[in-house]
C-alpha cells in the first residue's frame, strides 16, 4: 500500500474516532425532569436513564447507538441509528439525542421527547 493511502487511512480513522467520541453528552446517570429527586437518586427506576457510550438505557430499554449525524445549527444534537432491546424484543430505531440546557440530555425516541437531568457523573 502506498504511503499516501496509509496516511489517509490513519487520518480517516482518527477523525471517525473523534467524531463519534465527541458526538454525545458525557456518560452518567440521569433522571427524567429538570432536577434530580430531593430524596436521593436510585438508578434503574422508571424515570431514569444511564449512558455508557455507545449504550443508552431508558428504564427497561437499551439501545446501542451508531452512525451519529449532526443536526444542522444544533452543535450538540445528533441523530443516531439504534440497535435496541426492550422486554426481550429487538428492534431498530432512530434516536435524536443531545445536551439539554440544564446539565443533562434530551432524547427523542418513538415520537416521544424526554429531558433528563444529570444525577451522578
Amino acid at each position: 500500500m502506498p504511503n499516501f493511502l496509509r496516511l489517509a487511512t490513519s487520518v480517516a480513522a482518527l477523525f471517525a474516532t473523534l467524531t463519534t467520541g465527541h458526538a454525545f453528552p458525557q456518560d452518567g446517570q440521569f433522571y427524567q425532569g429538570f432536577t434530580c429527586p430531593a430524596e436521593g437518586f436510585t438508578p434503574g427506576g422508571e424515570r431514569t436513564a444511564s449512558l455508557s457510550f455507545p449504550t443508552l438505557c431508558l428504564f427497561e430499554q437499551c439501545c446501542d447507538l451508531s452512525n451519529p449525524i449532526n443536526i444542522r445549527d444544533m452543535s450538540e444534537t445528533f441523530l443516531y441509528d439504534g440497535a435496541c432491546t426492550a422486554e426481550g424484543n429487538d428492534f431498530e430505531a432512530r434516536l435524536l439525542v443531545g445536551e439539554a440546557s440544564i446539565d443533562g440530555m434530551v432524547v427523542v425516541l418513538n415520537n416521544n421527547a424526554y429531558t433528563y437531568a444529570r444525577c451522578e457523573p
